[in-house]
């Protein structure tokens, strides 16, 4: 691995006790280390760099989500999905390893060089009070930040070795030479979990909940610090943690108390947000989502999502391509599969009578605008054969592969041409946790730990039947019959908590995790798409096609570590199968 030495990069920022609300999007400088410990305001540089690696990620999940059945690429056949990839080539998470070390390495020389050298956030004595409980939060983030890059290299590197040894990471605790990195070896699994545990507890020990009230009433944390570590993100991950840990990839013992342990720390964080709440309506422009628990703030001009979402006739790419299966998985409008013999579907005309969620998510054939599906305002999407929306059917070499574009993140569409650009310079936030995701865990973990979908368990307060509910009432489903009867039935329920959190976190780059964790990668369906053909009399006619092969193997449950890593350092093990 690459990493500096006696080289910060820091990020010049006048930061002041009014606040820092845009302290994403800071120019760097490279500042020697001298520099940075005479340097107060300044040097917390080191920790504000970091957040750039995590921001603004919507293209790297989509092209995750390409390794699923949710969707494809618009131009060419998605790389690694057959199984195509081994540690010598080019890996879908190569980055990551490099990244997480180089971060956690930063984290150190941000706690050496400035926390634990004791450099006020503000050198004055009347400043002191203030300038302590900055000093806490960043000492706090620190660790959050620190936490979360283990997390990732968990996430994408956890696997067994060849013995059978369930192993994560190389721990790091402090400042390392280049030299000892290259000597370290993988943890093991349940090691790096309470190596995460630990440092989010320091987190929660010294950051605020949420950030909250004016800069006037809450110097450095009040809604203006938005987009930091908080308390209830830290609460999050290890939520989120753990469920992993207890997910058959990972805990191939099936040992009960890891879900029961998931179930508690998913419990935790709905009580510390104030019990079991109504979800907000779906809004990534709204940057004060009480929802979107981590949320990473981005350039108010920014409009590439509209650039690369949009279809050809609104003057965008069509880059993004939802499947035929992903359509498939949105129920009716009163919540029933569209497979159930009570379904509203008729595949005569399969985008009527759906799930709210479809019309949010998917621009579909015959799509009129965001806010409802009878909406005439303006021409319909012509995705059938020969319209516009189709491939090349307004731009030469350009268009839906599927069938279909994808609209979720879009907000406030307006599909008149003469007004586009008006539409697309929203403010943009990117969610790393949410509320929607701590809800699906505790579902999956009680329904696993328990068995039981319509009770509370000893000492949690709400059941996996409760928590599913809330979400699907933000999809509109206030009676929600199917549920009362999948509810009652152990396999039915257990696929509807994975068809909401597909649905839900679709195009988050979660599906491929959960495939993994879920051992069910193995079983992923080939890709489609459907072929419309507009009849003589105006209707439509709907032809399932394949669009992309799918084929994974059991070594897919876990991903590789990379070549050049194994090849610098020989101390480290493999995961089975690579």
């Amino acid at each position: 691995m690459k990493l500096t030495k006696n080289i910060l990069i820091i990020i010049t920022l006048m930061l002041c006790i009014t606040g820092c609300n845009d302290f994403l999007e800071d120019t760097l400088q490279y500042t020697s280390e001298e520099e940075v410990i005479t340097s107060g305001l300044r040097s917390r540089g080191i920790i504000e760099d970091i957040y750039t690696d995590y921001s603004f990620r919507y293209f790297t999940d989509f092209s995750v989500e390409y390794l699923t059945d949710n969707g494809v690429l618009n131009s060419s056949e998605t790389n690694y999905a057959n199984n195509n990839w081994g540690a010598a080539e080019s890996h879908p998470y190569n980055y990551v390893w490099q990244q997480s070390y180089n971060n956690i390495r930063q984290v150190y020389q941000y706690i050496d060089l400035v926390h634990d050298a004791g450099l006020p956030y503000l050198p004055s004595e009347a400043s002191q009070p203030f300038s302590d409980k900055i000093v806490a939060r960043y000492y706090g983030e620190a660790h959050f930040l620190k936490a979360w890059a283990e997390w990732e290299l968990l996430k994408i590197y956890g696997g067994p070795s060849a013995d059978g040894t369930m192993l994560g990471f190389p721990i790091v605790n402090g400042t390392l030479e280049n030299e000892e990195y290259a000597t370290l070896s993988r943890n093991t699994y349940d090691e790096c979990v309470d190596q995460i545990m630990a440092d989010l507890d320091v987190a929660i020990e010294n950051l605020p909940l949420i950030y909250s009230g004016s800069e006037n009433d809450n110097p450095g944390y009040s809604d203006l610090e938005t987009g930091r570590a908080s308390g209830l993100a830290a609460y999050a991950l290890k939520a989120k943690v753990a469920l992993f840990a207890a997910s058959p990839a990972f805990n191939p013992s099936n040992d009960n108390s890891k879900w029961v342990l998931a179930a508690e720390y998913a419990h935790e964080v709905i009580e510390q947000n104030g019990g079991l709440k109504s979800l907000q309506p779906f809004n990534n422009s709204r940057e004060d989502n009480p929802d979107q628990i981590w949320r990473m703030r981005n350039s108010r001009n920014n409009n590439s999502l509209e650039q690369r979402l949009y279809p050809p006739t609104l003057y965008g790419q069509g880059e993004v391509n939802p499947s035929q299966n992903l359509v498939d998985a949105f129920p009716d409008s009163n919540g029933y599969p569209i497979s159930n013999a009570s379904s509203l579907y008729d595949p005569a005309t399969p985008y009527s009578s759906r799930d709210n969620r479809f019309y949010k998510f998917i621009f579909y054939n015959g799509d009129q605008c965001f806010q409802s599906e009878n909406c005439t305002n303006y021409n319909a999407l012509e995705m059938f054969e020969g319209g516009l929306d189709n491939f090349g059917g307004f731009i030469p070499n350009e268009g839906t592969r599927t069938g279909y574009y994808l609209k979720k993140y879009l907000n406030n569409l307006n599909f008149d041409p003469s007004a586009i650009n008006a539409t697309t310079t929203l403010p943009k936030v990117y969610v790393q946790l949410g509320l929607t995701d701590i809800y699906l865990s505790y579902a999956e973990a009680v329904y696993n730990a328990y068995g039981q979908a319509e009770t509370a368990p000893p000492g949690l307060n709400y059941s996996a039947k409760e928590v599913i509910a809330e979400i699907r009432k933000r999809a509109g489903f206030t009676s929600d019959p199917y549920l009362d009867e999948a509810a009652a039935d152990a396999n039915l329920f257990e696929n509807l908590i994975k068809n909401e959190r597909r649905i839900e976190l679709c195009f988050t780059g979660e599906r491929f995790h959960d495939l993994r964790r879920w051992k069910d990668i193995v079983n992923i369906e080939n890709v489609n798409g459907v072929k419309i053909t507009k009849n003589e009399d105006e209707t439509f006619s709907y032809d399932n096609i394949q669009v992309e092969a799918r084929g994974y193997g059991n070594k897919n449950y876990y991903l590789p570590l990379p070549y050049d890593e194994l090849i610098i350092n020989t101390n480290l093990k493999q995961n089975q199968g690579w």
